[in-house]
């Protein structure tokens, strides 16, 4: 691969100090109460130079959403298997990595074949190199594994002359960490110690528990089987992710019943989503790449992959085929994780979750392997695990309807019905995720949806950046996994942007531990950047593109803009017609849509020509654009008598989904950067103004509504 993906990505986390450096120092009021995404921030009632509170410092830095030079990658397959082979004398070929045994977990001059099967395997990645040990957790990106290789090879040449010792393996590469804080690692051992064993309590006080669950009818033998405990109150179900029987745990997943939440769900959900809102899943450390129920599954040559706990005990009690459970459900697929099911030549993707988990499946599926993946499609008939348990149906029977992942190019009416079945049966799901934001736009385009191509233009200084970024950052806010590459703006300014339209607040203003209170929620949301500015190459683009999909699962990515790929000067393009090179482009990012299942927002700029307003054949080029569009949005921005005063509206020209076409008015929020409709009064306003009647010095968390409602926008 190109070396040029190394360089590609940044992280917000990489770009925190930057934006704080960009802010205006200037005096700040206090004593006043600020709030944001459900906390309250008490500030001190005097005059603090803001200047003097922008002091850099350990304890604000964090690595969330740092893409490690283990996500990053610039040499073949080819390429990692000779160098493999060349430095280790062999490698067992896989699915998605190649074998060697562990140098941490057995010495490198062991030649015992037998002895060897029970050693530690060196899992390496043929995407990305990056490299994991299943047994002692040793980590780390291609970089590392290889100066591990060349101080190998350098050592054997002394070694000749003088005697000396090979290199130590981790002096390259680490044990794998879950990015848990130390909170975190002291409430997982708090609730593990102060948990009761399964075989310790009562059938009399097991099942009423378990009926809270909707695991009334599970089976004792398995509860025991996964190592479970309950907690003293009897709240929560504690399943600890072991990697062998006796081996120590490193995560746990608690279920909770949570009736609380069945009052939010909308009525047309669906029936299999009310069943997954009864019980709440968590998982401590909140990020790791361990499965549950791993250990049963071992040396096995099937498993069922599940996407949550209470399919995954349901699967083990009533199928002979072990059963797994992912670490973030459908959210994403670790590299590390995928080292995991590396060993087994079977797998069978059950995720549940309607079209959105069958859409996680099939991505799941092309980083695995397809060949080796079956997958059952989620529907009235054929639910998650456990709803096929409570509706009566037989489990095992179920798992016979498993299709395989047959060739993309290929199919029948047969392998359609259910998929047709959905659409109709379950639109609201089909139609995508709706903007919480821009109401007006979700109930015109339906929701956004995998494997669309939008095409966004708009007149020069109109605010097509500002608007692309609240769109999407609505959108990230909601779990759908976000690219952004912007050719225009820097990455800086571009996160400074998002988190002023995140918070609603004017962040220049405002003091540093009002913007770690922003920053640490941002810091949260699934928002990647690629590090493009000025003119790129689009062969380029894709690639790192390709490989954020690949990596991070990512589900939407936007692009501003096309024309940044046009202009240049490779000897392959350069006397190319510029009208065609753009309909290559097009063309490419359409089918890079298609393959990979996602959603690319793609800015095109109009043509240079004097007219009131704009439609779809106003954007620049052919009419490939439109044509290939599944979506075509335009920013109108319409000049009135008033010189300062414009009328700005979004239009939506193209909608291949519904139909439905019309225009949603907009109106710019300055203090904020937002477009959304401004509330009066927010929930996050009401309750601060509550905290501050009752006195309350301390960081005050409330209901999520602000979230949901303008963000808890300061008045």
């Amino acid at each position: 691969m190109n070396a040029v993906c190394k360089a590609h990505f940044q992280s917000l986390s990489y770009s925190r100090k930057l934006v704080v450096n960009r802010m205006k120092r200037e005096p700040t009021r206090f004593g006043r109460i600020l709030s944001f995404n459900n906390q309250v921030l008490l500030l001190p009632s005097s005059h603090t130079s803001f200047s003097k509170l922008i002091v850099p410092s350990s304890a604000t830095t964090h690595s969330l959403h740092v893409l490690a030079d283990e996500d990053r990658y610039d040499i073949s397959s080819t390429e990692i298997r000779r160098v493999i082979k060349s430095h280790f004398g062999g490698y067992q070929e896989g699915f998605t990595c190649v074998t060697v045994n562990c140098p941490s977990c057995n010495t490198l001059s062991s030649t015992n074949k037998e002895a060897s099967n029970d050693l530690g395997k060196l899992h390496i990645n043929l995407r990305t190199g990056y490299s994991f040990c299943t047994r002692c957790f040793l980590s780390g990106p291609w970089s590392s594994l290889a100066s591990y290789m060349k101080a190998l090879g350098a050592s054997k040449l002394k070694s000749e002359k003088t005697k000396i010792c090979p290199p130590g393996i981790t002096q390259h590469l680490s044990q794998y960490t879950p990015t848990a804080s130390t909170a975190e690692a002291n409430e997982m051992r708090q609730l593990w110690n102060s948990a009761q064993p399964i075989h310790s309590l009562s059938e009399e006080t097991l099942v009423p528990f378990l009926d809270k669950l909707r695991l009334g009818d599970l089976s004792m033998d398995t509860l025991e089987k996964v190592g479970a405990k309950i907690n003293l109150n009897l709240e929560q179900l504690i399943l600890p992710c072991l990697t062998t029987k006796d081996a120590p745990f490193h995560s746990i997943k608690i279920i909770t019943p949570n009736r609380n939440q069945l009052d939010t769900i909308e009525p047309d959900s669906g029936p299999e989503l009310d069943e997954y809102y009864r019980v709440e899943e968590k998982n401590i450390p909140k990020q790791h790449p361990w499965l549950l129920g791993y250990h049963l599954a071992k040396n096995k040559d099937e498993v069922i992959v599940t996407a949550t706990a209470a399919d995954t005990l349901t699967a083990l009690d009533c199928l002979a085929v072990p059963a797994v459970c992912l670490p973030s459900g459908i959210s994403n697929l670790p590299l590390a994780t995928m080292a995991f099911l590396e060993s087994f030549r079977k797998i069978t993707l059950w995720l549940g979750h309607g079209v959105q988990g069958a859409d996680c499946a099939r991505a799941f599926a092309r980083k695995l392997g397809e060949k080796r993946c079956r997958l059952i499609r989620s529907s009235e008939e054929t639910p998650s695990a456990l709803q096929c348990r409570m509706k009566g149906k037989n489990v095992a029977q179920v798992l016979k309807t498993a299709l395989p992942m047959t060739h993309k190019s290929v199919t029948t009416f047969s392998s359609l019905r259910k998929d047709v079945y959905a659409e109709i049966t379950q639109s609201s799901t089909v139609a995508g995720v709706r903007w919480r934001r821009f109401p007006v736009l979700s109930d015109l385009l339906k929701g956004h949806r995998r494997g669309e191509l939008t095409v966004f233009t708009g007149p020069t200084g109109a605010g097509k950046t500002t608007f692309l970024s609240e769109y999407s950052l609505d959108l990230c806010m909601q779990d759908v996994r976000t690219l952004w590459g912007s050719f225009e703006i820097r990455n800086v300014r571009l996160a400074k942007m998002m988190l002023q339209q995140f918070s609603g607040l004017m962040l220049e203003s405002e003091t540093r531990e009002m913007f770690n209170v922003v920053a640490d929620e941002f810091e949260k949301l699934p928002m990647y950047f690629l590090a493009f500015h000025g003119q790129q190459d689009v062969t380029s683009v894709l690639e790192a593109m390709s490989h954020a999909v690949y990596v991070h699962d990512i589900s939407h990515i936007v692009i501003d803009n096309l024309q940044f790929m046009m202009g240049t000067s490779s000897s392959e393009h350069s006397s190319m017609d510029r009208y065609y090179r753009q309909d290559q482009i097009i063309g490419s990012f359409r089918r890079f849509a298609t393959d990979n299942n996602v959603h690319v927002t793609l800015v095109i700029h109009p043509r240079k020509e004097a007219m009131d307003e704009l439609s779809a054949s106003s954007i620049f080029g052919g009419a490939k654009a439109s044509q290939e569009a599944d979506n075509v949005l335009i920013l109108q921005d319409k000049r009135t008598n008033d010189p300062t005063c414009r009328r700005k509206y979004l239009e939506v020209a193209k909608n291949r989904y519904a139909g439905d076409l019309g225009v949603m008015p907009l109106e710019f929020h300055k203090e904020s950067l937002s477009f959304a409709p401004r509330n009066k009064r927010t929930a996050s306003t009401k309750v601060a103004a509550a905290a501050a009647a009752n006195n309350n010095n301390k960081v005050n968390q409330f209901t999520s509504s602000s979230l949901q409602s303008g963000r808890g926008r300061a008045q």
